[in-house]
Formats: C-alpha cells, structure tokens, sequence
C-alpha cells in the first residue's frame, strides 16, 4: 500500500487484495506506520478494479476508527469515478441531504424533496422515497424511489442491493432476490433503468461531519 497525493488530495493506493482479514491488518500496519507522516489528514483509499464489497468497505471503517488523527474522504475503485460528493453537485431545486442514522424498518415510509442518505439497512416492507439521489449505507431490501416525482438523472446507491422494488422517476422494477449484495447503483441509460456495480463510494459531508456517530452505527448496521 502506498500514500499518493495530488491536487484532490491524499490517497492510499492497494496493490491488491486477497481476502477481507489479510487487507485488514496490511491496511492496519499501513496507517500505523505512515501515523507520524500523515498527521491530522483525510484519504480516499483506491483499491483494485472489481474488489469492493461490502465487508471490505466495512473492514476499512473500522481500521479507521482506531486511527482518530485520520478521516476516510471515501472508497474507490481504479476506474472513473461515478459519484460527485453531494457538496460539490449543483443545488438545483433539491433541498439539503437529510441522513437517518438508523435502520428503517418494515412498515415504515421516508421521504424527503433532496437526497436521502440512510446510514443502516433498509428493510423488506420499508419504503424511502427521494426527489434526489438515494444513498444506503447498508442493506437496500425494501422499497427505494429516487428522482421523483420526475428527475431521470438521478440514481439508487447502496453498499447491499438486494431491494424489492427501485423507481427513477417514472421508470419502475422489481427486485428478484437475487442481488449481488454487493456496492451497486441503480439509474437511467439510453431510457431503461439499469442497475450496475458502484465503484467509487464517497462519504458526504452530511455523513463525515460527525465522524464517529457514523462508524458506530455503521458497524452495528452492516450484517455479518
């Protein structure tokens, strides 16, 4: 693992990665040995093209967590990155994030004008509704729209996808329990919704400005 940087920032750069506890610990030794050089910092960590999961996303929060001098900007993946930070989108007519910290449960019904960030699962029988981008930092299985009433441009994240139904806008499909539960990202190409691998994790300001309420809920929401 190395420590690159230029004009967007620090990066920690991963050659490879064999299982979820080998990465785990390197990246552990990594950050402990790099501690005194890096100081009070922010990194994206880059892995390996198709390597992120899920568990190693969650492996990576949690080596952080010991390391409070430094924060995680985001996860990705060496390809072009498919997710802007919220900060830096333009406001158009959304209202700000808002981020639920908790786990949606069945039954219950979400809805905001903006983007909706869900720090936890989403259940079967949930449903989240959003005008703007719908980000699940863990287990999408409920019910997500995005975009709506009539936005095509905008998309469903989630770290676990295995959702019952995903809506962009007008354009509606139904899960068939057979999602990857890997990172991946539902939106509109040439009018069809499709649904694809999410590459290129980045954590909002919305989430990051309370560091550690979020890895803490974060590792008690995301399954074993």
């Amino acid at each position: 693992m190395d420590i690159k940087g230029d004009r967007r920032g620090l990066r920690l750069v991963v050659s490879h990665v064999d299982n979820v506890t080998e990465f785990s610990q390197e990246l552990r030794r990594t950050l402990q040995d790099k501690a005194g050089f890096l100081g009070h910092t922010s990194l994206l960590v880059e892995l390996p093209e198709r390597t992120l999961t899920a568990q190693i996303f969650a492996a990576i929060t949690e080596v952080f967590q010991d390391f409070p001098a430094l924060s995680l900007r985001g996860v990705s993946e060496r390809e072009t990155p498919s997710l802007l930070p919220l900060d830096q989108r333009a406001p158009e007519r959304l209202a700000p994030p808002k981020v639920i910290r908790h786990t949606v449960r069945s039954g219950q019904r979400l809805s905001h004008p903006g983007d909706l960030i869900i720090v936890g699962d989403v259940n079967p029988g949930a449903t989240v509704m959003a005008g703007g981008d719908v980000m699940v930092f863990g287990w999408l299985r409920g019910v997500a729209y995005a975009g709506q009433p009539d936005d095509p441009t905008r998309a469903i994240y989630a770290l676990r996808f295995d959702p019952s139904q995903v809506r962009i806008a007008s354009a509606l499909a139904l899960g068939n329990s057979e999602g990857s539960g890997n990172p991946e990202k539902a939106l509109i190409e040439d009018g069809e919704l499709v649904v694809k691998p999410w590459h290129d994790i980045r954590l909002p300001d919305a989430i990051t400005h309370e560091r550690n309420s979020w890895f803490d809920r974060f590792s008690s929401a995301t399954p074993s």
